[in-house]
């Protein structure tokens, strides 16, 4: 009997229930719009200002607004930029209200820009099957990452008593808090404070980018906000019912997004061998030949073209499910590596671009094997790479013998077929159509 998978269950549960499961969230959300939970009150209750009333229907109104952004962020439909939007708009009322300027100001002054410009960006980058590119973190991305939030977390520690100080003057004492007042522990929630604006810049900026670890960045965000909201900064219960729903869904769509019933291969060469490509046909595998620069015309200027043409068109295999790459980018980047400069600023050019390539390689989809044959021009080169999985998740070695490289080739590529859960995931829930 075969087992049942406890991940199969899980998503199986979701698939059945996605629309119950979202329109529980929507209800859930109306609720939270007409009754405020902080105030033990109705909108509509005499009881309150018409100010706390506008401030509990916007931060409300842009939860749900949030929440089918994040969905349509996941579809990728434009409609999520316009929902995002509006969503920023109203938060930022509810925190410069709570005296949390720098996040009001965040909201519109980088969200609604960033969204602005993602959005035209977006226009010109999709392709014609309805994708976006996207791209996966490397160690290289994760340092910036990090070193860009320890920064803007500084920043936001002092700038926000500042900014806090201009609300007050502009909006008046008696509709904004004194940074802090509110506060059980000054220090400790302005920190905590810092860092979730910080952290919400960087998820919202990777999101935007196409980076898939993003919701990995909003998973942590959302952690923190809800140890902040939970009374280390000050308690409210409608922001913490927002961030454990945005929690819950910033959750599920990491684990859709990590769940791809894909194969992406690459051959250090071209394939010269009948029965190879039959084995790469029957698979259903598409093709995308990268041409290399022929060993006469190997000098920087040419190298540096055939470089950019084949970032081009390794982009462009990523919006296909199961990928063959023929004359890998990697190889353009050994002959690189092996040019003899003219002189030292050619040298440093030299450097400079291959770290760019790297970087840039880096990015793009991590393949599942790398195959190189014995008379690959460059079979030393992948030998002596240090750390191959930042390309590949393996490389695969293959010797003179045309028919072991065959059955070499085949067994690996079943090895990875059977690692493939045959449930696609990406298509279960939000990325349906």
């Amino acid at each position: 009997m075969k087992k049942i998978n406890e991940n199969d269950l899980f998503f199986n549960f979701l698939k059945k229930w996605k629309i119950l499961i979202m329109i529980l969230f929507m209800v859930i959300l109306i609720i939270n719009t007409l009754y405020s939970f902080d105030y033990k009150t109705w909108i509509w209750d005499n009881d309150i200002t018409s100010w706390q009333k506008i401030i509990g229907i916007s931060v409300s109104l842009s939860s749900i607004l949030g929440v089918l952004s994040v969905v349509f962020f996941a579809m990728h439909k434009n409609i999520a930029y316009v929902l995002g939007i509006v969503n920023a708009v109203l938060f930022a009322i509810f925190a410069f209200s709570f005296g949390l300027s720098i996040e009001g100001f965040i909201n519109l002054f980088i969200y609604i820009p960033i969204m602005i410009m993602m959005w035209y960006k977006t226009t010109r980058i999709k392709n014609d099957k309805g994708k976006f590119e996207s791209f996966r973190s490397s160690i290289y991305s994760s340092i910036f990452f990090v070193v860009l939030t320890i920064i803007l977390t500084i920043i936001f520690y002092f700038t926000n008593p500042l900014l806090n100080k201009i609300t007050v003057s502009v909006l008046g004492q008696d509709k904004v808090y004194e940074y802090g007042s509110n506060f059980q522990n000054y220090v400790v929630g302005s920190i905590l404070n810092s860092l979730i604006n910080a952290l919400s810049i960087i998820a919202l900026t990777m999101m935007v980018l196409g980076f898939r670890d993003s919701w990995i960045v909003w998973i942590i965000k959302n952690i923190f906000s809800f140890i902040f909201f939970g009374g280390v900064g000050f308690l409210n219960i409608t922001t913490l019912l927002i961030n454990v729903i945005y929690m819950i869904i910033s959750l599920y769509l990491f684990m859709v997004t990590s769940n791809k019933n894909t194969i992406k291969i690459a051959f250090s060469n071209s394939i010269n061998f009948t029965e190879i490509n039959e084995i790469l046909k029957e698979s259903r595998m598409e093709y995308f030949e990268l041409e290399l620069s022929k060993q006469i015309e190997r000098n920087y200027g040419s190298i540096k073209r055939k470089l950019k043409e084949s970032l081009k068109i390794v982009k462009k295999s990523q919006f296909e499910d199961n990928v063959v790459l023929i004359n890998y980018l990697l190889d353009q980047i050994f002959y690189l590596s092996k040019l003899k400069p003219k002189n030292f600023l050619e040298k440093i050019k030299i450097f400079f671009l291959k770290f760019k390539y790297i970087i840039s390689l880096s990015l793009q989809n991590k393949l599942d094997i790398i195959f190189v044959f014995h008379n690959s021009d460059n079979y030393d080169s992948y030998v002596k790479i240090k750390n191959k999985k930042i390309f590949a998740k393996k490389i695969v070695f293959l010797d003179n013998d045309l028919w072991s490289s065959y059955n070499e080739i085949r067994n690996n590529l079943l090895q990875e077929r059977n690692k493939k859960d045959l449930k696609n995931y990406e298509k279960i829930f939000f990325f349906n159509k």
